[in-house]
This record gives structure tokens, sequence and C-alpha cells, in this order.
């Protein structure tokens, strides 16, 4: 067990009854939703086709003119 699992579980066991049960729950829904790898790894492939076809094969850019781009595109 490493030492975060021991720490959240000591810390856990400190808790009320309630606030137990709100903890078990949120655990809950996070263990049941499915994380979609393939619909995922389908929108990045599409995103770097994007990418490629706006810049061309060879160009590359950085992750900070991305997040720029992104930021101007949402205000």
């Amino acid at each position: 067990m490493s030492v975060l699992e021991q720490e959240i579980i000591e810390k856990f066991q400190r808790l009320e009854p309630n606030a137990k049960q709100r903890v078990l729950a949120t655990l809950s829904i996070d263990v049941q939703t499915s994380f979609d790898y393939a619909g995922w790894w389908l929108r990045v492939e599409a995103l770097q086709t994007s990418i490629r076809s706006h810049l061309g094969d060879q160009a590359t850019v950085g992750v900070l003119s991305l997040l720029d781009e992104l930021r101007e595109e949402e205000s």
C-alpha cells in the first residue's frame, strides 16, 4: 500500500458517519464512470489531422502557442 493510500484511509477513518457516506458515494460514482478511450483517441487523431492540415506536415508548434490560440477562440 502506498503512502498516499494509507493517508487517505487514515483520514477517512476520522470522518463522521455522514461524511463517510458522502465520500463513499463520490468514490462509487467515480469508479462506475468509464472512460471512452477509443472515442478519446479518435478525437485526438482528428485534432492532430486538423493541426497538420493547417500547419503542414513539417511544422511544429509549441504548447503555449496552442493554448494562446484556444484562449483567443474562446473569448
